[in-house]
């Protein structure tokens, strides 16, 4: 065991004069404490109890006393019906320490006279005095009631009656010196035999079980050591149980060198064997370890390959879908656009609807720009992924350069009654990017945003200079947005999540993977922010290398 484990245990880590209590001592102690501590309360209780009694009695006596003084001193006044003086006699009886009150009544008891002090309510009639005293305990009164005659030459007549009151509270105010050097005795005895045999218990119980407990704590398997005690503890422990328990514990510890000694030659033996058994065991651990490592990576190769494969797989049947359907539907109108001309040319017909052929002519071209356009991207994007597309900057005027998309796309905003707004202004500085590819970008976001706001919405083009030296060129629209979940699809070639509504609109979702890897290729990034219902915020944002004021 080590130290810090004997200090938690509250035995070992006492010094060897102040042993600690231990469990049992500790219990016996409680016990007899307790026991002699309710006894104590018991004989305190029991002589106050007799103090206070005897206070009473006393108390009751000297009411007696003062009945004969008061028979002698209201016989005459009661009997010339005197209550001046009856009310001032009684006034004056209330002025000893033993009365705390007096009522005077009628010879009837039908009429109280006067009353002076602390004297019960209620009316004369409920009141029975009798010549005995009548007591309670604490809370109760002390009361006396006596008739008084008045002697004169026929004898006696009954001129009234008198009720004595007094208080429990006057006897215990008499013994409390009393009460209070009874309870100081018995706390006084208590702290002694607490004291007494708290130094008894130590010296006969604690210090020979504590010598005992450390010895039994600091057996190891290379620490068997007897116990010995000092002198001190050795005459506490003599002839007693104490002595017979470290006696046989010495003899114990004797045995367990003995099985120590041989189990030291066993294990030393063991050991060896050990030692060449797991030498054995790791040289085919490790054998078959390179084994299982060898699988995992083939294993992980495999199924890295099919993922690829799947991936790949995915990816060109999605490719196939998508493009299909975008080279069909321009390839159907000029089809059939031009198969309408054609037929209007076959019918012979002396005139033909030149407003008819002029807007066939612009379907079809509308057709070939939007094909053009998406083998454009799909080329675009396959040397991005490539890495064959470079870009050559140079330093343009932001603004104008921006302007002149804007007024490129003025005519589909105007036609779809939207409002399009390009409010960079002078200070805009100037960018460093490739103009056709910085034209492109702007061109995809527009189109978005053309094509997801509905008509009386409003496309802003604005331009922010961050603090950290970044340009922001924002496009931000009050289209029908979209969830933040559909974010990252929407960046992925072909990606169109979202609301099934806005799937139907046309477009191969090649627009925000070609800016967000173009941006990337002019050391920039794309950020967007979008919320259904409120519209969209795209962000292209250059590095502080990329721009600088005029």
């Amino acid at each position: 065991m080590t130290a810090d484990r004997q200090s938690e245990t509250g035995v070992a880590g006492t010094s060897p004069g102040e042993p600690r209590r231990s469990a049992i001592t500790g219990r016996l102690f409680r016990a007899a404490f307790l026991l002699y501590l309710a006894a104590a309360i018991l004989i305190t209780g029991a002589l106050i109890g007799e103090s206070f009694l005897t206070a009473r009695s006393d108390l009751e006596r000297e009411l007696k006393i003062y009945r004969g003084t008061l028979e002698r001193t209201l016989s005459g006044p009661l009997w010339s019906l005197d209550r001046d003086e009856v009310t001032k006699i009684a006034a004056t009886m209330i002025d000893l320490p033993e009365v705390v009150g007096v009522r005077v009544l009628d010879h009837n008891q039908a009429r109280e006279l006067t009353r002076a002090g602390a004297v019960p309510d209620g009316p004369p009639d409920s009141a029975t005095p009798t010549e005995e005293a009548t007591t309670g305990w604490l809370d109760g009164e002390i009361a006396i009631s006596f008739p008084v005659h008045h002697t004169h030459a026929l004898g006696q007549t009954r001129v009234g009656y008198v009720t004595l009151y007094s208080s429990a509270l006057v006897a215990l105010e008499r013994v409390r010196w009393r009460i209070a050097l009874l309870v100081i005795a018995a706390v006084l005895k208590t702290v002694v035999l607490w004291f007494i045999f708290d130094r008894v218990s130590r010296s006969i119980l604690v210090r020979p079980l504590t010598r005992l407990t450390e010895a039994t704590r600091r057996i190891g398997f290379d620490r068997m050591e007897p116990v010995k005690f000092d002198d001190r503890t050795a005459r506490a422990a003599a002839g007693t149980e104490i002595e017979s328990l470290r006696t046989s514990f010495n003899d114990m510890i004797a045995h367990l060198r003995q099985s120590r000694d041989s189990l030291s030659t066993l294990n030393a033996d063991l050991e060896a064997r050990v030692t060449d058994r797991t030498r054995e065991l790791e040289t085919r651990t490790s054998e078959a370890s390179a084994a299982t490592a060898r699988v995992e990576q083939s294993r992980r190769q495999v199924a890295a390959a099919l993922e690829e494969a799947e991936r790949a797989a995915r990816a060109k049947s999605e490719f196939l879908a998508l493009v299909s359907h975008e080279l069909r539907t321009p390839l159907n109108s000029v089809l059939g656009f031009s198969e309408l001309i054609q037929r209007q040319v076959d019918s012979g017909q002396d005139t033909i609807n030149a407003a008819q052929l002029s807007s066939y002519a612009g379907s079809i071209h509308e057709s070939g720009t939007q094909l053009l356009t998406l083998v454009n991207d799909i080329l675009d994007l396959s040397r991005i992924e490539a890495g064959r597309m470079e870009v050559a900057p140079e330093w343009i005027d932001t603004v104008a350069t921006t302007r002149t998309v804007v007024e490129m796309m003025r005519d589909p905003a105007t036609k779809q009654r939207l409002a399009l707004e390009c409010r960079l202004d002078a200070a805009t500085p100037m960018l460093k990017v490739d103009p056709r590819r910085y034209r492109q970008m702007l061109m995809n976001l527009l189109s978005n945003a053309l094509k997801y706001t509905e008509a009386g919405g409003e496309i802003n083009i604005d331009a922010n200079k961050r603090t950290d030296g970044w340009l922001e060129i924002i496009v931000s629209d009050t289209g029908v947005g979209m969830p933040a979940a559909d974010i990252a699809i929407a960046l992925e070639p072909f990606g169109r999540g979202g609301d099934p509504a806005t799937r139907r609109l046309a477009g191969a979702g090649l627009g925000l993977p070609l800016v967000a890897r173009m941006m990337q290729l002019h050391g920039g990034r794309l950020s967007i922010e979008s919320t259904v219902g409120t519209g969209t915020r795209v962000s292209l944002r250059f590095p502080p290398s990329s721009s600088r004021d005029d």
